[in-house]
Parts: structure tokens; sequence; C-alpha cells
């Protein structure tokens, strides 16, 4: 066997004798969907946190994130590969996990040894870190290692090639929204139930827009879009004339059709909204059924030439449009008014393929919802009257809106579907 290595062909380790203090090696890798999958199936750590977009939308890094000791592997790659090399064996490892890696960082870890013991024995302490592509550090530490006292170098294992499916470590998704293009229209933050519903969409398969209401709003908004893979989002206050007719402009120019959309936007004065029904201005109520119910039958006619194919419609209700709920006030006959405009759409629509659906979730901590006064008295209310006994969470709500907007809904339209743990059947 040669004494000189041939690069790519053979790995050599360097042995106690052969390293000074201050010595440094490095490798970097780019982190894939795959490597992260791979790393749950060995592990078993399945967090979906790691493997589930729209959960991870929701949570507090907004996207999928590498497992950390999937990161800290580069730094064993480091040490069992270059410095000391093969023959290394490991000790102990303290880490900090600084930053969180994403799909596509490339993580290069560098180690450098700090000190060699005196005792006899062939031990070493190695500072850590790992930085991203931007140079920031995502994990630092140390290592200590028990370096080789002979030389060794053998051929390098070539690995193999290794292609998962695109169903590999996932459950399948409850519906198939493959193919289909989506305009969400509503998402305040990633609490809201537009954001839940989207990151449902997303995680179906369907292709999305979505829109924000201001640029005040648009750092919240896009910090959802962005992890979702949103193909656009543009600005669209219905009360701006022209803004919700250039969306749909961009829609048709962008897709050529539209299969779904989710309307999720709903306001009214805060002095309306406040106050008894009976005392609410006209103007203060024209605005709110304005925004938050005409702007759907504005919507459903700007769709309906880009549902050629049909398509879905839908809504988000409460169910204070047929109970007198505490405190909902105004937004009770705007809801009921936004319910009966639904099924009107259904019924003209139907012969086109075109559904529509409102959909009634039970109360959600959303920044809208707590507009309303008392509103955490209600949430706590219906909580404990839920024959399911808590509350419905956005992601509840975005895998009925998914089915809804599937073709496994297809022969469904004209309803308004309660999802609030039971609460509706109780009197």
């Amino acid at each position: 066997m040669s004494d000189t290595p041939i690069p790519g062909s053979t790995i050599e380790n360097r042995t106690f004798d052969e390293i000074s203090v201050g010595d440094s090696a490095s490798l970097s890798r780019k982190i894939t969907q795959q490597d992260i999958e791979l790393f749950a199936f060995v592990s078993g750590d399945v967090n979906p946190a790691h493997l589930d977009p729209a959960y991870a939308a929701t949570d507090m890094f907004h996207q999928v994130i590498a497992h950390g000791m999937l990161g800290a592997g580069v730094i064993s790659s480091v040490l069992g590969t270059k410095l000391p090399g093969p023959g290394t064996i490991y000790l102990s490892q303290d880490l900090k996990f600084l930053r969180p890696v994403s799909i596509g960082d490339t993580v290069t870890a560098t180690i450098t040894v700090r000190e060699k013991a005196e005792n006899g024995k062939p031990d070493l302490t190695l500072d850590c870190v790992c930085t991203n592509q931007d140079g920031s550090a995502v994990i630092s530490g140390s290592a200590h290692v028990r370096a080789p006292t002979k030389k060794v170098r053998r051929p390098r294992v070539v690995l193999p090639e290794i292609h998962m499916g695109p169903q590999a470590l996932k459950e399948p998704p409850i519906v198939d929204l493959r193919g289909k293009r989506g305009l969400v229209i509503g998402i305040a933050n990633e609490h809201s139930i537009a954001s839940g519903c989207a990151a449902a969409f997303a995680k179906a398969g369907a292709k999305l827009a979505a829109t924000y209401v201001n640029e005040k709003a648009r750092p919240y908004v896009t910090t959802v879009t962005e992890a979702l893979d949103c193909d656009f989002v543009m600005p669209c206050d219905v009360r701006k004339p022209g803004e919700l007719e250039a969306v749909f402009e961009r829609v048709k120019a962008e897709w050529g059709g539209l299969d779904f959309l989710l309307h999720s936007i709903a306001y009214a004065p805060r002095e309306d909204l406040h106050g008894r029904v009976t005392d609410s201005s006209s103007e203060g109520f024209a605005l709110a059924m304005d925004v938050s119910c005409h702007s759907f039958l504005r919507m459903a006619h700007l769709a309906e030439p880009l549902m050629s194919e049909g398509g879905c419609l839908l809504a988000v209700s409460f169910y204070g449009s047929e109970r007198v709920v505490e405190n909902y006030n105004l937004m009770g006959p705007v809801k009921a008014a936004l319910e009966s405009a639904m099924r009107y759409v259904a019924a003209e629509l139907g012969p086109k393929g075109i559904r529509a659906h409102a959909i009634s979730p039970g109360p959600i901590r959303t920044r809208a919802a707590s507009g309303l006064d008392r509103f955490d008295e209600l949430i706590e209310k219906a909580a404990a009257r839920a024959p399911e006994g808590h509350l419905v969470e956005i992601g509840d709500v975005g895998n009925l809106a998914a089915f809804l907007a599937s073709d496994a809904a297809r022969r469904i339209t004209g309803t308004v579907i309660p999802i609030d743990g039971g609460e509706h059947i109780l009197a």
C-alpha cells in the first residue's frame, strides 16, 4: 500500500504524536429533506417539527428544521474521517445549539485541537463549531476523544445511493390536492385560522397564493407564506378599489385558472363591535357587511370564470350566526348573512361544478378574535362545555378545509360545517 494517499480513494488518520495543539479540520454538508427523513428513520425521532410542514409552519421557527443531532453529526464525521480520523474513540461531547438548521442550509463543522493530555494517555480535547452558509454559528461545544496511536490508511468506503419515494417516512395526506391551485385570503399571522388552512392545503400538495391586508401586516404573513413556499403573495384590502381584482388578475396570469379559494376575513368598527346590535350605526353595519360578507360574493364572482373545470369556495363563519353568543354582537348577524350568501352561491354556481361551504369553528385564540370583548371567558366556557372537553386548533380547521377543497368532497356543497368539539349539539 502506498505511503501517499490518493485523494478520494483512501482515508487516513493522524496519530496522537502527529497532532499538535491548534491543528484543525473542517467538513461541510448541505442538509436536505432526505437527510432529515433518514435521520428520523435511524433515530426514531419523528418530532413533527422536523417532518410535518403543516405543524412546523405554526411552530416557533415557522418551517421544518433539522434535528439538532443531525447537524452535530457533521462534527462526528470530521473526528472520524479527518482529525484524528480512523481509530478515534469518542469519550465525551458537550454541545450548545445556537440557531436552527433548515432544509438547504450548508453546515460546516470545524474542530480545533485545544489540549493534548499529559497523563500518558493519547487523549485530545477539541473545540467544535458548526456554522451555516452565512457564517453564523449554529452549534458549538467541545469533544474529548482518544486519538489513534497507530497509522491507519484504508480504501474509502463508497456509500450506496439512497432514493426515497415521495411518501417515505410520511403518513399519506388525509386528502390529495396535488395539481390544484388555491388562493388564501385572510392570513394575519401564524396563529390565524387561514394560516392553519394554508398549511393543510400545502401539506396535501396544493400550489398556493396568499394576500396581506397592508404593509404593517406583510412581515407576519410572509413568515407563513415563505414556509409554505407560496407561488406569490399580494396586497389585498377589500375596501380599496381594485386591489381584490388585481389579485385575481395575477391568478389568471400566473396559473390560468383556480381550483379553490378560502375567504377568512372579517371586520367591524370597534365601537359597533363592542356595543349592542340594537345600537349599531348604519355606517358600521354596512362596513362590517361589506368586508365580512359581500367580499365573499365579490370573490365568488371573480373566481367563477377561473374555475372552468369546477372548484370550491370556502368561507369561515362562527356559531354566533345562529345563536346569541355573549359579546359577539354585530358579527352575529353579519356571519348569518355570510352563511346565507354562501348557500345562494352554492345553488347558483353548482351547475358549473363550483361548490361552496362555510366552516364554523368554535372559539380559537386568534388575533382577530382577541378584539371581541371578554373573549377569554368565551374560550373557557366553550372548552368546558364541549363534549370532547377541549377547543379546536387551527390545524383541525385546516384539515377540514383541505378535505372540502379536494375531489373527495365533490358531491358536497352548500353546507355550514361546525368544528367545535361537539359544542354545537348542546342546548
